[in-house]
């Protein structure tokens, strides 16, 4: 219940950091509708709202480093404390907490370069989406993994790869998301805030995230095949053929980075085809996850722990029983 309360509230947080950057963006473009020029010195009544947009700003920052900072604690937390085993990783809701918190690092790294102005206010939705899918994992559909089928160093390399890579593999759709909104704007006359982040420099954001991520998937699926096709043929509940859409969807996410990551090297691929190839990879893998949700709740009841059954992944009586999260 802990952790179901403290992931409430961390929603919370991190839409109210979304509502702040938000005000800061449209504060901005309110600044350059009323005509301040974007290379020109503010004049003295527009300054008031230029030290509001800071504020908002710096605010928002500060929220998302105390999601980012709660998500990482929260995982440590239920890791040493709940698990109380050395797999990090130990349920979906713990891969989600995973991609929270890189993200919300990599949202205040990427806004704090120069050239990446106004990233977080596109970011952040994607935030509070994984956070509260986590509510859903930790409460509703919580299953532990299954990780007593082959030598727990291929379960970390997978799941550990697969969860960095979706982290950075969400830049990348952000980035995509943000690349296609300015984009139109341009094509359409209108006025962007200022200051933001130029289609050149958000395009290198893509390509470097997508990029990373492409050999993080990698690695995991490379893990994720050896553990299928390796492991006995009585450890799981399903047949090996009923895994196949999984592999589908994220052999289908894999050749969209791979395309986006060789932009760079071709011009049929470039702009906006790279922006739609990264979001249609985080949806494929999103996809997946749905997949890999759907499959472990269906006919494994026979590994979810029980108030009088010990977890299969820890040593400790109800570790792993949603009484306890």
């Amino acid at each position: 219940m802990l952790t179901t309360l403290l992931l409430v509230l961390l929603t919370f947080l991190a839409l109210l950091a979304w509502a702040r950057a938000l005000r800061a963006l449209a504060e901005a473009h309110g600044l350059q509708s009323v005509g301040v020029p974007a290379l020109a010195a503010p004049t003295t009544p527009a300054a008031p709202n230029q030290k509001s947009d800071l504020s908002n700003q710096k605010f928002s920052a500060l929220l998302v480093a105390a999601v980012t900072a709660g998500a990482a604690g929260l995982f440590l937390y239920r890791w040493l404390v709940v698990h109380r085993a050395w797999q990090p990783v130990s349920a979906h809701v713990d891969g989600l907490l995973l991609i929270a918190a890189l993200l919300g690092g990599l949202v205040l790294y990427v806004q704090a370069r120069p050239r990446i102005t106004g990233f977080a206010a596109f970011a952040l939705p994607l935030l509070a989406l994984v956070l509260a899918w986590a509510i859903c994992a930790a409460h509703f559909t919580y299953r532990p993994f299954a990780l007593n089928t082959l030598h727990p160093l291929w379960h970390l390399l997978h799941l550990a790869s697969v969860y960095a890579g979706t982290a950075l593999a969400a830049v990348a759709a952000v980035a995509g998301t943000m690349f296609l909104y300015l984009e139109r704007r341009l094509k359409r006359r209108r006025p962007l805030p200022q200051p933001i982040a130029s289609l050149e420099a958000i395009e290198t954001l893509i390509i470097r995230t997508a990029t990373l991520g492409f050999a993080l998937l990698t690695l995991g699926l490379v893990a994720g095949v050896v553990i299928l096709f390796d492991a006995p043929a009585d450890a799981g509940p399903l047949p090996v053929y009923a895994y196949a859409p999984k592999l589908a969807l994220a052999t289908l996410a894999w050749l969209a980075y791979a395309l986006v990551m060789n932009v760079r090297h071709t011009s049929s691929f470039r702009g906006s085809r790279a922006a739609w190839l990264a979001i249609v990879g985080l949806v494929l893998l999103l996809a997946t996850y749905g997949l890999v949700t759907g499959t472990s709740s269906h006919g494994d009841a026979t590994t979810t722990p029980t108030r009088d059954q010990p977890s299969a992944i820890s040593h400790q009586p109800f570790a792993n029983s949603r009484e306890v999260l």
